[in-house]
């Protein structure tokens, strides 16, 4: 096992256990995990209120006054996402001695809630201009100095976050790169490289102002010359996400260096909500025009605007990045570097966590079956709460011989204990798979189609139905997953032994991240395989790339080979309809054929918890935890 070191040159601080305890801890977490497995919500982007003749302005329920930043600095912060817990089943509770948490728990705190994001494209004749107000932040201005070691499982396939949305490639980037807005965790967009915004009556019109004074890392001016060039050259070309959302692009206006008019040829709910660092970066067009943007050297060596400035890649070891001393929202950032040790074992992250050699572990990449022993740590802090919608889900090659038929891959449905996923390979932090989008999304979901109605555990109705769709018995299923990711590792047994009551063999295969994304992505080559997508706030963004019909196999998209016309068009008219009830009719629809045509399973709805070291301090600012560490600081 790669144990995590303390970069050199880095204060060490030790929660007073030596080696051989790290090395205990290890072990025993390790055995926790195996023996869990083998053993037996945010919303879309609503419909604003009908329209009076005048303009209105977004803004928080606290605030009715228009909110617009137009110098460096002029966004206020948000309060925290989530709450710092005291056991896995705790409900979110006010933060208690926590340095870096805010009195006020957001609406994201709440596992499966559904925030209203303020920042939507209006229904009817309103003209919208923001930013909304953010809800003020607790924690003062900050320390400088100090370097955040923050845990990830595995290298990143790249750095250029306007062609991927891996989780890794997110940790690193969104301290390089910037978008147009961020968001808070009331869902309000949020200046950043535009200071402000108006929406169009019809919604399709979006015209930004952009910050003046922002410097590329390499000290070139960043201009609307690089927002047009990274949305019509990149982003909707190699986006897994934005490329969807780019299909509705009519036309670019730069009429001014600082100026930028978005037109849409139809309205589109959560545009806005889709201008981050995750979803759409913007990267320098001196750097990449006239090139081939994916095999680009910056991809390598990112060249961003945000407060931290790439340093050095150590494969199979670490990233760092280190203090942008020209960041425009001076005096930030606070930290002097940041440095992500790639630690594959889940184990030793959570081992490093407690004899502090990490600093930061986020969700993603912990080892459910170590949340209760991390929270008795006096010394670390857990936040709980899913600032967006993630689910978990089963993708199934329609292409696999033993998995052309719906009859054959309801089977499955049939035979896997969603309820022992969420257990087991979680922890109890998850919520039972409903249905096609989750139930993050509250007023989407379809009670009537749901999994609990429609898929029973049932192994014997399931063993049925392969008879029916002329499976053969001791057919072996292939099922690939990423190694790095400790649910899925337990999730993968979990499988193995429940479809083994109906009779197939699974063949387990765990591999490093980029050898899972050519071979499902790119290759097609499995027969079942585990992912596991965040919304970004709506299901358009996020959950759409799951179901539409795609040729290019690209990353991240829909690698089942499933498509139905019928679907396509319900999802594209879902994501252009700005009003919610009748947006929740569509998507009631989709979930009738989804989850009986079933190309993909969904097995559980995610409620994570990160952790962090108790000198690490405003940490949950933005309603993405890998976000906002302009501002993070760290105390000796």
């Amino acid at each position: 096992m790669n144990a995590p070191r303390r970069p050199s040159g880095s204060p060490r601080r030790s929660s007073g256990r030596g080696r051989p305890a790290y090395l205990l801890a290890s072990v025993l977490a390790f055995v926790g995990l195996l023996l869990a497995a083998c053993s037996s919500a945010p919303a879309a982007a609503p419909t604003a209120k009908p329209a009076e003749a005048k303009p209105t302005t977004a803004a928080s329920p606290a605030s009715a006054s228009p909110a617009t930043a137009s110098s460096p600095g002029a966004a206020s912060s948000p309060s925290t996402g989530g709450s710092p817990v005291a056991s896995p089943a705790a409900s979110p509770a006010a933060p208690v001695g926590s340095p870096s948490a805010s009195p006020a728990a957001s609406p994201a705190a709440s596992p499966g809630a559904s925030p209203s994001p303020a920042a939507a494209a209006p229904a009817g004749g309103a003209v919208v201009t923001g930013p909304a107000a953010s809800p003020a932040r607790a924690a003062g201005p900050g320390q400088r100095g100090g370097t955040a070691v923050v845990a990830i499982d595995a290298d990143p396939e790249t750095l250029n976050l306007a062609t991927t949305t891996g989780y890794s490639a997110g940790d690193v980037g969104s301290k390089i790169f910037e978008g147009l807005v961020w968001i808070d965790p009331a869902f309000n967009a949020q200046p950043a490289l535009a200071t402000s915004w108006t929406i169009s009556a019809d919604g399709k019109t979006y015209a930004f102002k952009l910050r003046p004074g922002v410097k590329w890392h390499d000290g070139r001016d960043f201009t609307s010359a690089d927002v047009k060039y990274s949305f019509e050259e990149v982003l909707a070309k190699l986006h897994p996400r934005a490329r969807t959302t780019l299909q509705r692009l009519d036309r670019i206006e730069t009429p001014d260096p600082l100026s930028v008019t978005v037109v849409l040829k139809e309205a589109y709910a959560p545009f806005l909500l889709q201008q981050t660092a995750y979803d759409s970066p913007i990267v320098p067009r001196h750097l990449y025009e006239g090139t081939d943007v994916q095999n680009n050297p910056a991809n390598q060596r990112p060249v961003g605007t945000g407060p931290f400035t790439f340093v050095e890649w150590n494969r199979g070891a670490s990233l760092k990045v280190a203090r942008n001393a020209a960041y425009w929202d001076a005096p930030k950032p606070y930290l002097d570097e940041i440095v992500f040790q790639i630690v594959p074992q889940g184990a030793n992250r959570s081992s490093g966590l407690e004899t502090g050699e990490i600093d930061f572990v986020v969700d993603f990449y912990l080892p459910k079956a170590d949340v209760s022993r991390l929270l008795s740590n006096n010394e670390l802090t857990g936040q709980r709460g899913q600032g967006t919608g993630a689910i978990d889900f089963m993708m199934m090659n329609t292409a696999s011989p033993a998995l052309r038929t719906k009859e054959a891959r309801q089977a499955l449905a049939f035979a896997i204990d969603r309820q022992r996923q969420v257990d087991q390979a979680m922890g109890g932090l998850g919520r039972p798979g409903v249905g096609a989008f989750g139930d993050g999304f509250k007023w989407l979901v379809n009670d009537e189609a749901s999994y609990a109605r429609t898929y029973p555990l049932d192994p014997a109705r399931g063993q049925a139905l392969l008879a029916q769709a002329g499976v053969a018995p001791n057919t072996t299923l292939r099922l690939v997953y990423d190694a790095a990711r400790p649910q899925f590792v337990a999730g993968a047994q979990i499988i193995r032994d429940n479809l083994r009551q109906i009779g197939l063999n699974v063949d387990l295969q765990p591999l490093e991240r980029s050898v899972m994304i050519q071979k499902v992505f790119t290759d097609r080559d499995y027969d079942l395989t585990l992912q596991s997508f965040v919304s970004s706030g709506d299901p358009s963004i996020g959950y759409h790339r799951i179901y539409l019909t795609t040729e290019q196999r690209q990353q991240f998209t829909n690698a089942t080979g499933y498509s139905n016309p019928r679907v396509d068009d319900l999802l594209a008219r879902a994501a252009a309809t700005p009003n919610q009830a009748d947006r929740a009719q569509l998507y009631k629809e989709l979930q009738t054929i989804l989850n009986d045509d079933l190309p993909t399973l969904v097995l559980f709805d995610e409620e994570g918890i990160d952790f962090a070291t108790k000198k690490l301090h405003n940490t949950w600012l933005g309603v993405d935890s890998r976000d906002r560490w302009g501002e993070v600081w760290l105390s000796p």
